[in-house]
């Protein structure tokens, strides 16, 4: 398992709640806080699919990193389904 998809397991197990946070335009932003309440963000294109979601932003307080990371369409299939509950 790549980390892109370590951190979508961890999101999608453990995260309290999912926003849609305000992107670009054509850029789907997913932020999903965790059980801590830090944030690990996820990115798309708003064209893409399940395939095409990258792990972007890990905020938490006083602290943070960037991420670039790829998620399989295993996992990206999970980030869609809450893009649509919103």
């Amino acid at each position: 398992m790549n980390l892109g998809d370590r951190l979508a397991q961890q999101a999608l197990t453990t995260g309290k709640r999912a926003i849609l946070t305000a992107t670009p335009p054509g850029i789907i932003r997913l932020a999903i806080t965790l059980p801590d309440d830090s944030i690990q963000h996820f990115e798309r294109q708003a064209s893409g699919s399940e395939s095409d979601w990258r792990a972007a932003e890990f905020a938490t307080p006083g602290a943070g990193c960037i991420f670039d990371e790829p998620v399989t369409a295993a996992w990206g299939r999970g980030l869609n389904a809450l893009t649509l509950a919103r």
